[in-house]
């Protein structure tokens, strides 16, 4: 094989990942992250079966977005009582709430949180392996990496202005977070947390193919401006 199929395969194994990943991640948040209430009320009919996306919802959607970043976007707790009562919670139960606290409140991916960005992105790669070989395989997985990282580096910063967000963040997270590309992410992101059933992705793309993409309004971009996020 020349080096320039194998680069070939290589890209389309990058872009099929890519593809892949990010509808994968605006669904699985969707449906499991942010699950309506209906799929919860099935849920909880078989807690041993679905106790995981249970506990996955849980974390997610009534931890950081119900009980934490109430007072706006970018300010998680509004005084040291509001912090306590839900620490107070979240010691009752048990090792979830441990790992939803060592995660700063389902801030940062964590622990068993992590299943659920990975584990739907694993049958990718032998599908990938087995039509299209190494090299794509390699690219695939690049890209099929971008939601869990995205999620544990990156999600962080996305709810600090982001003058706050560059001064605080490592080095190469602060390079990233300046880009147009991760400024995009934390638009896409406000949106979501102001219109839960849409734009779900980190990984961008996802949530225009299926349909779950809300463009900002001039009144969105106006309080994006008030809370210190770029809106270029």
């Amino acid at each position: 094989m020349s080096a320039v199929s194998e680069i070939v395969r290589l890209l389309a194994g990058l872009f099929i990942g890519y593809v892949l990943a990010s509808l994968i991640e605006s669904y699985m948040h969707q449906n499991v992250s942010d699950a309506p209430n209906k799929s919860v009320n099935r849920w909880e009919r078989f807690p041993l079966l679905y106790g995981y996306l249970l506990r996955t919802r849980y974390s997610h959607h009534v931890i950081h977005h119900c009980r934490t970043f109430k007072q706006d976007y970018v300010t998680q707790f509004r005084n040291v009582a509001e912090r306590e009562t839900l620490n107070l919670e979240l010691a009752g139960r048990g090792s979830h709430g441990r790992i939803i606290q060592r995660s700063h409140y389902a801030v940062r991916l964590h622990g068993s949180g992590s299943l659920v960005f990975i584990s739907p992105l694993l049958p990718v790669i032998p599908l990938t392996f087995m039509m299209m070989g190494g090299w794509a395989t390699i690219g695939a997985c690049v890209a099929l990496a971008l939601p869990p990282l995205f999620s544990y580096f990156i999600h962080p910063y996305l709810h600090l202005p982001h003058e706050r967000a560059v001064r605080e963040a490592p080095f190469l997270t602060a390079w990233l977070l300046k880009r147009w590309y991760f400024r995009a992410m934390a638009r896409n992101h406000y949106m979501h947390h102001r219109y839960i059933a849409s734009n779900f992705n980190l990984v961008l793309g996802g949530d225009l193919l299926r349909g779950r993409y809300r463009r900002p309004s001039s009144k969105d971009l106006s309080e994006m401006q008030r809370l210190g996020l770029r809106i270029d």
